[in-house]
């Protein structure tokens, strides 16, 4: 049920970050063409751009985290039953701090920026700040089918 779950969050949010890409890529494409071309600046493309991008880099982080994308130092030999295991429990613990810091803390900062406003755009800096807790959240998800998934490969 929770992969289910998990495969279904997942398949939405690689769509929303498909969109938000080609979001980007219209934006910054705007940007350097009114800038280049028509030597017209546009303000709003810049703030814009920024915001995309931190949906799409903590949003992402979230969906790599699920796929076991990020950079891992696998040095230990398949032998190690219990060590990698041991090893496996600390990592388990790293994630739940970084996930810990995100959610907390990234919380924090949304509030924080909730009463400023991004003058070219008319909406709260909260927006973004908020896909730090909304990642943390995801991976969250996603640390608790890991570790389901690990306790029933523990070694005896």
């Amino acid at each position: 049920m929770l992969t289910r779950i998990a495969n279904a969050i997942v398949k939405v949010t690689e769509f929303g970050l498909w969109i938000g890409f080609l979001a980007l890529v219209v934006t910054v494409g705007l940007q350097v063409g009114a800038r280049n071309i028509f030597r017209m600046p546009l303000i709003w493309t810049l703030d814009l751009a920024q915001l995309l991008f931190s949906w799409l880099i903590f949003i992402g982080a979230a969906v790599a985290f699920r796929r076991g994308a990020h950079y891992m130092v696998d040095i230990w030999p398949e032998t190690w039953g219990g060590f990698r295991f041991l090893l496996d429990i600390v990592g388990v613990l790293s994630a739940a701090l970084v996930i810990y810091v995100l959610v907390v803390h990234g919380w924090t900062l949304t509030e924080i920026r909730r009463t400023s406003t991004v003058a070219s755009l008319g909406i709260s800096h909260s927006w973004m700040f908020l896909p730090m807790p909304l990642s943390g959240g995801l991976m969250a998800l996603f640390l608790l089918e890991a570790i389901r998934d690990m306790a029933s490969k523990r070694p005896s």
